[in-house]
């Protein structure tokens, strides 16, 4: 069963930051192909997106949230994900935030905002 992939704006704007730092501190090709990477890396969530473990942070929410690492050594990166069953189709994995594995683990609080940022049920 394949799910449908969706990556939050939020999500964008952190690849986007990352590349452009990689691009800064590096040199473009290597941006690119982190992008690349960091893309097909993503896209591989609509196969079986329950195979990342659940992130620690979600477990004071009651809500589930998943992180899948991508990169080698010192390029690790989180990307943090939530699935969604739906009854008529296969489900939806929202795509939350992508960071340096290395940075400070997330609050409750900053990942509740994360996932309100892409509910599309809650009020704004």
């Amino acid at each position: 069963m394949a799910f449908r992939v969706e990556v939050s704006p939020r999500a964008f704007d952190d690849l986007d930051a990352i590349a452009g730092y990689i691009a800064d501190h590096g040199n473009f090709e290597r941006a690119q192909e982190w992008f690349n990477g960091m893309i097909g890396a993503i896209a591989s969530l609509k196969d079986m997106p329950g195979r990342c473990p659940v992130a620690d942070e979600s477990k004071e929410l009651g809500r589930e949230v998943r992180f899948l690492l991508h990169g080698g050594r010192s390029r690790m990166y989180k990307v943090y994900s939530s699935i969604h069953a739906e009854a008529q189709a296969a489900g939806t994995v929202q795509v939350l935030h992508v960071r340096h594995w290395a940075r400070r683990a997330l609050t409750a609080e900053e990942l509740e905002q994360l996932m309100d940022e892409t509910d599309p049920e809650r009020e704004r």
